[in-house]
């Protein structure tokens, strides 16, 4: 009788810890189902951005340029071989070109909408040669290809990670417009001038952000500064010889 109730006892406290270990296996699988995996750890994201960029002309140019701005999209690609290093791919439209400055024959520093000048098309108002009215305006379609890093750990904050990229890009003039925008009559003159510029130019792009977790679902809220330049001339009659280049805020969201 002693060894069947010592037996018995065996039996129930084998029994009670084999009990106590599931449920401590059942509350760290329902914790571990629970948590989310940070977006940043996913190895492939796609997804669409927004670029607000300046952008202008230098070197040895044509005509005296300043600076406009220039408003873009990109569908990217990015593939992590690891937590810190990947590649990424995009195609994209982006404004480009420059404010063209004029000589001011009539005085002072603004234009002047009360001024009818006789031109070509016609009398138009304000001053052909103010400034601040000339614009050159490329419409590009872009090809980046880029080398990327990232911090394997957040940074400064949980689900943020800095990054950042660097790599060539193809860009491909579709059209050039030179216009000089009537203040008055809205009406805004298009000289397309495309033959006069080479449609296929050769950059290098950078940038360097934040790459943020968007709250679950392995999504990331991108916010990076981008810069561009060219390093082939852009005028195609070759009396001149002359880059160009943007810079801005690139705002992303990623799959």
């Amino acid at each position: 009788m002693k060894k069947i109730t010592c037996l018995a006892a065996f039996a129930f406290i084998v029994l009670l810890s084999h009990s106590g270990f599931s449920q401590q296996s059942l509350k760290e699988k329902i914790i571990r189902d629970g948590e989310l995996e940070d977006a940043n750890d996913k190895k492939f994201h796609v997804g669409i951005s927004f670029n607000q960029y300046f952008s202008s002309i230098y070197g040895e140019t044509q005509a005296t340029y300043f600076i406009k701005p220039s408003i873009g999209f990109n569908f990217r690609a990015e593939y992590y071989f690891n937590k810190w290093l990947g590649i990424g791919l995009g195609v994209g439209f982006q404004q480009r070109g420059a404010g063209i400055n004029g000589t001011d024959v009539t005085g002072g520093a603004f234009s002047h909408p009360w001024v009818f000048v006789n031109t070509p098309e016609g009398y138009r108002s304000g001053d052909p040669d103010s400034t601040h009215l000339e614009r050159l305006r490329f419409s590009t379609i872009e090809f980046p290809l880029t080398i990327l890093i990232r911090t394997p750990k957040d940074f400064l904050q949980q689900g943020m990670r800095l990054s950042g990229a660097v790599g060539p890009t193809l860009i491909h003039m579709s059209r050039v417009n030179q216009t000089y925008q009537s203040i008055i009559d809205g009406f805004h003159p298009y000289n397309f001038v495309t033959e006069n510029y080479e449609r296929n130019q050769f950059g290098i792009q950078g940038s360097i952000g934040f790459d943020i977790d968007s709250g679950g679902g392995g999504s990331l809220f991108q916010v990076h500064f981008v810069y561009t330049e060219t390093f082939t001339n852009l005028y195609a009659n070759g009396v001149a010889n002359g880059t160009q280049w943007t810079a801005g805020v690139r705002l992303g969201y990623m799959f």
